[in-house]
């Protein structure tokens, strides 16, 4: 999507909530679980799941979650799927790394500050120091184009800001504080043959998996793509060749759902 010309707006629940991503990780879970979002929310408010004492906190925790992962997620796979991968026997942090995803699916604006600030850096550079006042100059240029982001309190936009950072932190790009440091993580062969899988499930061809606009958000050239791809066709996950423009990328499990059963060991 081109955030300078599409003429949406940008909003500020993002700083309502943040990544929640152990909160989602239960969630998720859950629903793997029960397969019933209904069942979840009645969980969350009669058994406490979430361990929170605040039903506003809930109320916002369970909004983003139905947002993130059960509304139109594009390219990216369905609520039932990402649940799914949430039981599978993986390590936590390829489970953030693929919560990540629909983070950035949900909230146009830090997908923005990260696909327009923070991985042009990184690109080319491999990490940058991302100062509050670095940050307040991109949102500032931002509103030039969003003129609603002038609109928004300087609390708002503090408020954002520390829910960004910690958001950064979370998914392992900004060193821990004080630091304001971001770096290019290392993205695990889990999540990524996960977003992979679903792509292939689409129907893309093997060109279009290797060039999607999913792999910008892991700040991931091309040659670094093909890396991960490498990894997982060591693994015997897909076959993969080359030559020039012309991919062949072929799935070894007959769709997600078989890869997760079969290579992760997740029923």
């Amino acid at each position: 999507m081109n955030y300078l010309t599409s003429g949406f707006k940008y909003y500020a629940g993002f700083q309502r909530v943040g990544a929640v991503y152990d909160e989602s990780i239960v969630l998720l879970s859950e629903y793997g679980h029960c397969g019933d979002w209904e069942i979840v929310v009645e969980k969350v408010i009669s058994e406490n799941l979430l361990k929170k004492g605040s039903s506003l906190w809930l109320k916002h925790i369970l909004r983003a979650a139905r947002r993130r992962f059960f509304v139109g997620g594009g390219f990216l796979p369905g609520g039932e799927q990402v649940s799914k991968f949430m039981l599978c026997d993986v390590p936590k942090f390829s489970k953030v790394q693929v919560l990540y995803q629909y983070v950035c699916n949900s909230d146009a604006l830090v997908d923005r500050v990260l696909t327009g600030l923070v991985g042009p850096a990184l690109m080319q550079f491999g990490t940058l120091k991302l100062t509050k006042q670095v940050f307040f100059a991109f949102m500032d240029k931002e509103a030039e184009r969003h003129p609603e982001l002038g609109s928004w309190s300087s609390e708002v936009r503090e408020t954002w800001q520390r829910k960004f950072f910690t958001f950064l932190r979370y998914s392992g790009i900004m060193e821990a504080a004080p630091s304001v440091v971001v770096r290019k993580p290392v993205v695990r062969v889990e999540p990524f043959t996960f977003f992979l899988y679903g792509l292939l499930d689409k129907g893309l061809s093997g060109i279009e998996v290797i060039r999607s606009p999913l792999w910008e958000r892991y700040f991931l050239s091309e040659e670094d793509v093909e890396n991960v791809v490498s990894s997982a066709q060591e693994k015997g996950w897909i076959d993969y060749r080359r030559l020039g423009s012309i991919v062949e990328l072929t799935k070894r499990f007959n769709s997600l759902e078989e890869w997760m059963n079969g290579a992760l060991g997740c029923r």
